[in-house]
């Protein structure tokens, strides 16, 4: 039974358990009778509405409290379970815990994590029912907000190994001291048999909770069970000697901070529990990706560098963030940027004359305050200091020029907008990127898995530098998620992936001749849509010496583009009759026209067809070929022919062709690099083709034709989204640059253009180009920075 919160979610209707829960802002029971109507026939519910009467089909469980329920039923599911569940708790540090271990455990168990930050009293209960009957080992954060909340989730996780990441100041406006807040996380590990942490205060805390479990501590003192000490490090990575039960190793941790030694020892200390050979930890390890990190470093004006990380604000996470900081180029100045803290449960005077202190310790020579408390104790911070009520008055009165040759600490509140801070300072050459959303495209495979059987296997394209968003890190994420097989367009691209690291199988669309060598050399398995290319393949093996090489036959079912037709199987097969080289690993075909429905009687008249085929084939062989028609549309439109295998492409991106709403992945960005008014009646850029109707305020962004923004965007028939209203391209659009008609808006030097993304959906771009999404995705230039982000 799948269990749903939010209507939205519901994939499969018929097997759906409908919490109806009721929030701030909604309802859960306004969306029943939809949901009905989608199939949906399991609801649980808090009260019973007149207009339920008539719902014959549903099967109805009224409760008191519809979130109980789903705790109660979600602990229920997990005591069920026979994997073996690692808690993690702490103020920082739990996602990317969770996430590092998932890396370094998968090689030995079958494991599985909590999605994203589910570690609410809502999250966690949808969590634990996503662990699955071969899992080994879960892996579930639990975090609080209030006193009282750790008992529930205790009951519901009932881990049987603790890890207790960091004490800090991350929500605590509920408690009265940290004390209070370390002794409502410890509840979380009462009945652990182990708890794993850094030696100190909160451990012995966590063993008055439960006097019986083992506490496997790490630490630099000789008391710890596993003793670490840092041999060296630079601003790339840290080198550690691990002493543990009499023996020593090292680990090169990829990462020299602070923060990310504390969650790779949390991790390693479950490596080292579970007796994974040393060499293999130390392996693992070195080989850790920061897809779970949010801060970023970018490139700044003036030879400056921008720590960006303004996304949460606490005292702890700030001091991890100060430790970046003096990682970074000693020959440049250090400089901090800084809001108020918001709701630290700290008294502000304290907390203030501790930061200043801080900043000293770490020879900042610039500091910003951003926030009526740092004004308040402006007179702590006695090095060069500047405030400003707020970042609006910052961006009107700083000059881009008071800052040179530093390194910048950004690092505020949500509240207080410090992106366009981090605009206003990074450099302003080429800020064009395209952001690629890696959770969207995780939720959006995950919607994808869902609709096919559960052993239907999983091959994503990721041709044409994965459809712009980048083949490598998108591959390397696929791999991460345990996909099957990846595809590529040619052999070259498939080299390019094996050097990046990718090991699972790759297959070659469109395979030549001359690369055949290079395909074997890197285990690629090539696309046979011709009985020419299969003769010539199995040749070359011959002089390779290798046998039963994977390769996936073609079938031309009605594309009429390349593959096999019915008449060339008897020539196939005869080809067989003798000891080849190549062993047929999949049959597949294309589907013509599986996204709209007026084709869909010659799409089924396709699949016939491809069944027929590879009847033909299958009953010439013994092993068992693998079959694949399927592509995006075709999986969300016709599920029940996924055959053994499908191909994910532009649904990944967050394409749907059935009008679901999947999570737009790549965002297309750019920033404003000079405004100037222009008077009415005067024309703008090449051709004089645009012209200001009045008094106008024209912005300059540095992205043009070259970078993938099609030039029959000009003229107004493209916008572009800053400060959250559209403005119209004025003018034709350049190579490097274009205009945009801002004068209805507040728009600033620095501020953010989103060319596409969230905001402006690709697929619109694409309307009005007359066009569709692949085009305008796979348009931008490979020159524009990809960053990648991830919770």
């Amino acid at each position: 039974m799948e269990i749903s919160i939010d209507s939205r979610s519901v994939i499969a209707p018929e097997a759906t358990m409908f919490f109806a829960l009721k929030g701030k802002n909604h309802d859960g029971h306004d969306y029943v009778q939809g949901l009905y109507e989608r199939g949906v026939r399991n609801f649980v519910i808090s009260e019973k509405r007149k207009e339920f009467a008539g719902l014959k089909e549903a099967r109805f469980y009224e409760v008191e409290n519809v979130l109980e329920a789903l705790q109660e039923y979600a602990g229920k599911y997990r005591r069920e379970r026979k994997a073996e569940v690692i808690g993690i708790a702490g103020s920082n540090g739990k996602t990317i815990v969770k996430e590092w271990l998932y890396q370094l455990l998968s090689g030995n168990f079958s494991v599985y994590r909590s999605p994203r930050s589910y570690n609410s009293q809502v999250g966690v209960p949808l969590s634990l029912c996503g662990i699955g009957e071969s899992t080994q080992i879960a892996l579930i954060e639990a975090g609080i907000s209030f006193p009282g909340e750790m008992e529930k989730l205790e009951q519901m996780i009932r881990p049987d190994i603790g890890i207790f990441t960091h004490l800090g100041d991350a929500h605590g406006e509920n408690f009265t001291s940290l004390t209070e807040k370390l002794a409502e996380k410890a509840i979380l590990f009462r009945h652990c048999r182990m708890v794993i942490g850094q030696r100190g205060e909160a451990l012995e805390t966590i063993r008055s909770f439960n006097g019986q479990a083992r506490i496997m501590s790490w630490g630099e003192e000789e008391e710890a069970e596993v003793r670490c000490k840092t041999l060296q490090k630079n601003e790339k990575e840290r080198k550690v000697v691990i002493s543990y039960q009499g023996k020593s190793f090292e680990l090169v941790i990829p990462f020299p901070d602070e923060a990310a030694y504390e969650n790779c020892m949390n991790a390693v200390c479950v490596l080292l529990w579970k007796e994974i050979p040393f060499e293999h930890i130390a392996e693992r390890v070195a080989s850790l990706q920061p897809i779970a990190m949010r801060m970023e470093i970018k490139e700044g004006i003036n030879d400056c560098v921008l720590i960006n990380d303004y996304y949460n604000s606490d005292a702890a996470s700030f001091h991890l963030a100060l430790n970046t900081l003096m990682m970074q180029d000693e020959a440049k100045e250090r400089a901090v940027i800084l809001s108020d803290f918001i709701d630290t449960g700290s008294e502000e005077k304290v907390l203030y004359q501790e930061i200043a202190e801080s900043l000293k310790r770490a020879e900042v020579s610039l500091f910003i305050g951003i926030g009526s408390q740092l004004s308040r104790y402006s007179s702590y911070f006695p090095m060069p200091a500047r405030f400003y009520a707020d970042t609006d008055s910052f961006l009107k009165q700083e000059n881009r020029e008071n800052f040179r040759e530093q390194v910048i600490l950004i690092k505020g509140a949500r509240q207080f907008r410090f992106e366009f801070i981090a605009g206003f300072l990074q450099k302003q050459s080429h800020n064009t990127v395209l952001e690629v959303d890696m959770d969207a495209m995780i939720a959006n495979l995950n919607y994808f898995r869902a609709l096919i059987p559960e052993h239907t296997q999983l091959a994503i394209m990721v041709k044409a530098f994965s459809y712009g968003s980048g083949s490598g890190e998108v591959a390397s994420l696929l791999q991460y998620q345990g996909v099957d097989y990846l595809m590529v367009a040619f052999a070259d691209e498939g080299v390019a992936l094996r050097a990046e690291g990718i090991s699972i199988p790759i297959a070659v669309m469109n395979p030549q001749p001359e690369a055949f060598d290079n395909m074997i050399e890197f285990c690629l398995e090539p696309e046979i849509y011709s009985l020419e290319i299969l003769r010539a393949f199995d040749r070359v093996l011959v002089k390779h010496g290798i046998e039963n090489y994977p390769v996936h036959l073609k079938l031309n079912t009605g594309m009429n583009r390349s593959g096999l037709d019915r008449k060339d199987i008897p020539d196939l097969l005869a080809f067989f009759k003798e000891k080849r080289h190549v062993r047929i690993q999949t049959v597949f075909s294309h589907l013509a026209g599986s996204d709209e429905a007026r084709h869909d009687a010659f799409t089924r008249q396709q699949v016939e067809c491809f069944s027929t085929m590879t009847r033909q084939i299958q009953q010439h062989f013994d092993h068992k070929i693998m079959r694949h028609i399927l592509n995006s549309a075709g999986i969300e439109r016709f599920p029940e022919y996924s055959f053994d295998m499908v191909r994910l492409g532009i649904g990944l991106h967050g394409i749907s062709a059935a009008g679901a709403v999947l999570q737009p992945v790549s965002s297309f960005k750019t920033y404003i690099s000079s405004v100037r008014n222009v008077p009415a009646d005067q024309t703008i850029g090449y051709g004089r083709r645009g012209i200001t109707k009045r008094d106008s305020r024209i912005a300059v962004v540095p992205v043009g034709y070259a970078d993938g923004l099609n030039r029959h965007l000009s003229n107004g028939k493209g916008e572009m989204l800053v400060r959250g209203k559209r403005v119209p391209i004025i003018g034709n659009i350049c190579m490097d640059t274009c205009m945009l008609d801002v004068t209805d808006t507040d728009t600033q030097v620095g501020d953010e253009v989103e060319i596409f993304g969230k905001d402006i959906p690709v697929t619109e771009i694409a309307e009005k180009l007359d066009t569709i999404p692949y085009e305008v995705l796979t348009g931008v230039a490979q020159r524009v920075k990809r960053i990648y982000f991830k919770e």
